[in-house]
């Protein structure tokens, strides 16, 4: 973060109390924490309430530490003015709602700065689509990107913090799984261009139909004026959905049609993918024909920001995928395709639909927990997953979690032979180290709630 006034992020109506306003008025933030454990002397501490802990529980700590200001909701004033007198070199700022004002303080802080401004939002794909354009935009320009799933009410500011004077290019990833909250995240970035991955019955338990996810995501680029661009994925079946009535220019990717799409793809392996894109031959860490069409994605950002085509290939080349996210683990000759990270009905079958392209000595083997956020429709797309993986060449299928369950059940109708079914961490675990061997492919996924990640320690042992 590049210092700057603290009055500048932060106006006087948005402020209750304050311990002293000329102190206020003379203040600089050079550095701002959510997070007491992580804290560093000077910096400013924003205390959140969250589902899990309340950041001003932590107040006391972050004093000790060494914050030069604190900023609380005036309804904790009472468990905070014990601090006014025994810290009194800090600057303590009440306000009706942090978290809110948090979403204004990054605001302000990026429009400080001349950053041109791409959003990465859809269904499926959407972080590992941002690790590449962000490798692509990298080889000509100085990019920050948000890290990992930094993509909500919490996250974004904190990618934002990241900018300063020498920055060219914020790529923000946008997660969402309420209605609003797009419209809401695109308030605070105020977006030059958008990039929609695709549209699925993601968090459907929250929206109701995939008609109001499509309105959802496309609050991503009704922010777009004239000058601005939608990059839009021209097989999705909601594309005509997306660019009605928007004032932006739109630029489509595909894998057989759009403005960019592969002139071929040569192989697919466990490790690698090989295709001709852009006129150049590229060999790239990406999960099949869906990795192919992220990494296509990425490249039409590419080409509309003046990256050359080898400086495309050098990109999409240099691209890892991060943890849960299609990463790679082997252990005694087992090889495990860890996407635990998180799961809905689009990017399990998308998992499943690579997991049928791979040629192995052993088995494939599907560890399926349940898929979270879908509402009364949960059981009918736990059930709607039987086909996908009876395709899949998958020859034993654990499952984990009461929907998964349904999912097991239906396989088991539909003939596959080797079906377990677990609500017990342990078991699950138990079960997989009596069933695998040599040779044998696992493909892992779930939502994040699950915590399927913990089946690991199997391959640690």
């Amino acid at each position: 973060m590049q210092s700057v006034k603290l009055s500048q992020l932060i106006h006087g109506k948005e402020i209750d109390f304050v311990t002293s306003n000329n102190h206020f008025q003379k203040a600089f933030v050079a550095s701002i924490s959510l997070d007491s454990r992580s804290l560093k002397k000077a910096e400013v501490f924003i205390a959140i309430p969250g589902e899990k802990f309340d950041g001003h529980s932590f107040i006391e700590d972050v004093l000790k530490k060494g914050a030069s200001c604190v900023i609380f909701e005036i309804g904790k004033i009472d468990s905070v003015k014990t601090y006014f007198i025994n810290y009194p070199s800090c600057l303590f700022i009440g306000v009706n709602n942090t978290r809110k004002l948090l979403g204004s303080i990054a605001k302000r802080y990026l429009a400080l700065f001349d950053v041109r401004k791409l959003v990465i939002t859809g269904s499926c794909g959407k972080t590992t689509t941002k690790g590449i354009v962000s490798r692509v935009l990298s080889q000509k320009y100085r990019v920050v990107a948000s890290r990992q799933s930094y993509n909500n009410d919490i996250g974004v500011p904190k990618t934002i913090f990241n900018i300063n004077g020498k920055t060219d290019f914020l790529i923000q990833e946008f997660g969402t799984n309420s209605p609003g909250e797009i419209e809401y995240l695109s308030d605070i970035v105020e977006q030059d261009n958008a990039l929609i991955t695709n549209i699925g019955p993601a968090h459907i338990g929250f929206f109701g139909s995939v008609q109001n996810i499509v309105r959802e995501k496309k609050a991503a680029l009704s922010r777009l004026d004239e000058s601005g661009v939608a990059f839009l994925n021209a097989e999705d079946s909601h594309y005509h959905d997306l660019t009605e009535n928007i004032r932006s220019k739109v630029r489509s990717f595909g894998l057989k049609k759009g403005d960019l799409f592969p002139e071929k793809i040569l192989d697919i392996s466990l490790e690698k993918t090989d295709f001709i894109l852009c006129g150049e031959r590229m060999s790239a860490y990406v999960t099949g024909v869906h990795g192919v069409l992220n990494a296509t994605a990425a490249a039409l950002v590419g080409q509309h920001f003046g990256i050359s085509a080898g400086e495309i290939k050098r990109g999409i080349e240099g691209f890892r995928s991060e943890s849960g996210r299609g990463r790679l683990i082997s252990k005694g000759g087992i090889t495990v395709i860890d996407e635990s990270y998180n799961a809905n009905p689009l990017s399990v079958e998308v998992a499943l639909s690579h997991l049928s392209e791979l040629k192995v000595q052993g088995r494939k083997v599907f560890v399926f927990a349940d898929m979270l956020e879908l509402g009364e429709k949960s059981e009918y797309y736990h059930r709607a997953m039987a086909d996908p993986i009876l395709k899949s060449g998958v020859k034993a299928l654990f499952t984990y979690g009461d929907f998964a369950a349904v999912t097991a059940r239906t396989c088991e109708e539909k003939g596959l032979e080797f079906v377990t079914r677990s609500t017990d961490i342990n078991g699950l675990k138990d079960r997989l180290r009596h069933y695998l061997n040599r040779d044998d492919l696992v493909l892992v996924k779930g939502s994040r709630a699950m915590k399927l990640e913990r089946i690991f320690e199997i391959f640690s042992s």
